[in-house]
C-alpha cells in the first residue's frame, strides 16, 4: 500500500493506506537539523520549529492550537540531529484542515520579533530544564565529549548565547536555505487515498519556489575516546559510556539491534539482570544504539549512588569483556530476534510510528523498506553476525569513551578501565 510522487519544485509525497485505521498522521519531514548547523547558528533549527507555532497572516498561535484541538486531532513537531519534523493526527475526514493547517505554518509564518523575543525566554528554560535532569542532560555531556568538535557533538537545542543573539533575519535566512521544498518530505499513514492525497498537496504547495539549496557535504566525526568527568553536587552519579556503533544504513545494523537487545536493551537483558537484579546497585540500567547518515554510537547508561560507582564500573568493565570472549548463546540469538520483531509489529500500531518509518525510509534510502524485507534481514540473523559485532564495537576497551556526572572517584575508574 506504499506509494510515492515527486512534485516539479522536488517535494516528495509519500503515503501508505491502511484502510482500517480511522485517522490519518501527516508529517512534514525536512532533511535537516543541528547536524546541519556551526558553532555559531548551533540551536538555529530547533528556534525555527518553535516559531512556526506563532502564527501566520491569517492565524494566531491560538488559532492554530484551536483549530487542531477542536476536531479532537494533535499537532506538534520535533527538531532532531538530522530531520525535523512537524505532523498532525487527525479523523480522516478532517484531513483538509490538518494539510490547510500545516501549509500554513510553513508557507506563511511570520517570524515576527515580539514572538522571537518570548520564545527566547522559553527555549532559555527548556535548556535550563535538560540542564537540571541529569538522565537527559548525560546524553549531552557525552556527545559533546565523544563527538567533540563536530556537529553530532553539538546539543538540539543550542547556547543560551547563541538563541540571545538570533536575530529574525538569521531564522528567516536559515529556513530559506534548508527547509525549501527539495528538501522536504510529505509522509501520511492511515485512511488515505495516494491519488487523492498528492492532488490536495500539489494545491496546498506546489506554488512553492525552489531557493538556495542547504545541501552540505556530511563529514564523517572523528570520535574521542577519554573519561570525562563532570562534578556536580547531585544524590545519584550519573554514567554514560559508548563506543562507535554503525549508521543507519550500514546492513549489518540489525545484528546490532540484536545485541543491544541482549546486553540491555530490555529487563530480561544481561546487564539489567545482573546489575539491578541480582546485586541490587542500580534502579535503571540499559544499552542503545543511535545511528546517523554515516556514523553511529553503541552505548550504555546508568546511575547509582557515590559508594557503588566503582562496583558498577567494574561489572560494565567484566561484562563487556565476558560477551566478547564468549560470544552469545543459541537462546540470547532467539530471543533477541523475536524481541526486535516483537517491538517492531506492535509499534506499527500506530499511525503515527509508521508516518515516521516511512519518512526516515525516504530520508536515508531514497525509498521503502518492505516490513517483509525488514523481517527477512532479522531472521537471517546468526550467531556469527553478532558475533561479528561484539568484536568490531568491542575491539580495543581503550576506544570507549566514558561521561560521568555527579560525585565519583575519578582515579580509581581510570585504573579499573583502563587496567
Amino acid at each position: 500500500m506504499y506509494r510515492k510522487t515527486v512534485l516539479q519544485n522536488g517535494l516528495t509525497i509519500v503515503t501508505e493506506s491502511i484502510p482500517y485505521f480511522s485517522s490519518i498522521s501527516i508529517g512534514l519531514w525536512w532533511k535537516t537539523g543541528s547536524r546541519y548547523e556551526d558553532a555559531s547558528t548551533n540551536g538555529i533549527s530547533h528556534f525555527i520549529e518553535h516559531m512556526l507555532f506563532k502564527g501566520t497572516d491569517k492565524r494566531t498561535a491560538y488559532d492554530i492550537a484551536r483549530e487542531i484541538d477542536a476536531i479532537g486531532g494533535t499537532i506538534n513537531a520535533f527538531t532532531g540531529k538530522e530531520y525535523t519534523c512537524l505532523f498532525a493526527k487527525v479523523l480522516k475526514k478532517d484531513m483538509d484542515i490538518a494539510i490547510d493547517v500545516l501549509s500554513d505554518m510553513y508557507k506563511n509564518s511570520l517570524f515576527k520579533e515580539d514572538d522571537m523575543d518570548r520564545e527566547k525566554y522559553v527555549i532559555a528554560q527548556e535548556i535550563k530544564m535538560v540542564e537540571d535532569n541529569p538522565e537527559e542532560y548525560i546524553f549531552d555531556l557525552f556527545n559533546a565529549s565523544y563527538f567533540n568538535n563536530h556537529p553530532l557533538g553539538m546539543t538540539i537545542l543550542g547556547t543560551h548565547e547563541n538563541i540571545e543573539r538570533f536575530s529574525r533575519d538569521n531564522l528567516i535566512e536559515h529556513f530559506k536555505r534548508y527547509y525549501n521544498p527539495k528538501r522536504l518530505v510529505i509522509t501520511a499513514t492511515g485512511r488515505v487515498d495516494h491519488n487523492n492525497f498528492v492532488n490536495k498537496i500539489k494545491k496546498a504547495f506546489d506554488d512553492l519556489d525552489v531557493c538556495e539549496d542547504g545541501q552540505i557535504e556530511l563529514i564523517p566525526p572523528e570520535p574521542q575516546n577519554h573519561v570525562n568527568y563532570i562534578e556536580r553536587d547531585l544524590e545519584h552519579t550519573y554514567i554514560c559510556l559508548g563506543t562507535k556503533g554503525l549508521s543507519q544504513i550500514d546492513d549489518k545494523r540489525y545484528a546490532l539491534y540484536a545485541l543491544n537487545a541482549i546486553i540491555g536493551g530490555s529487563a530480561s537483558s544481561h546487564l539489567f539482570q545482573e546489575v539491578r537484579e541480582k546485586r541490587g546497585l542500580v534502579y535503571n540500567i540499559y544499552s542503545y544504539v543511535s545511528c546517523f547518515k554515516d556514523t553511529g554510537t553503541f552505548g550504555i547508561s546508568t546511575s547509582t549512588s557515590e559508594e557503588n560507582v566503582l562496583e558498577v564500573m567494574s561489572i560494565l568493565k567484566e561484562e563487556i569483556l565476558r560477551i566478547k570472549k564468549e560470544g552469545i548463546t543459541d537462546n540470547d540469538l532467539e530471543f533477541s530476534k523475536d524481541h526486535i520483531k516483537g517491538n517492531l509489529f506492535m509499534s506499527l500500531e500506530s499511525s503515527d510510528a509508521r508516518m515516521g518509518r516511512l519518512a526516515k525510509n525516504e530520508i536515508y534510502f531514497d525509498g521503502y523498506i518492505p516490513l517483509k524485507e525488514t523481517i527477512r534481514e532479522i531472521d537471517m540473523i546468526e550467531k556469527k553476525d553478532i558475533n561479528g559485532i561484539i568484536d568490531l564495537i568491542f575491539d580495543d576497551l581503550n576506544n570507549i569513551s566514558i561521561t560521568i556526572l555527579g560525585k565519583a572517584d575519578i582515579k580509581a575508574i581510570k585504573s579499573i578501565w583502563k587496567d
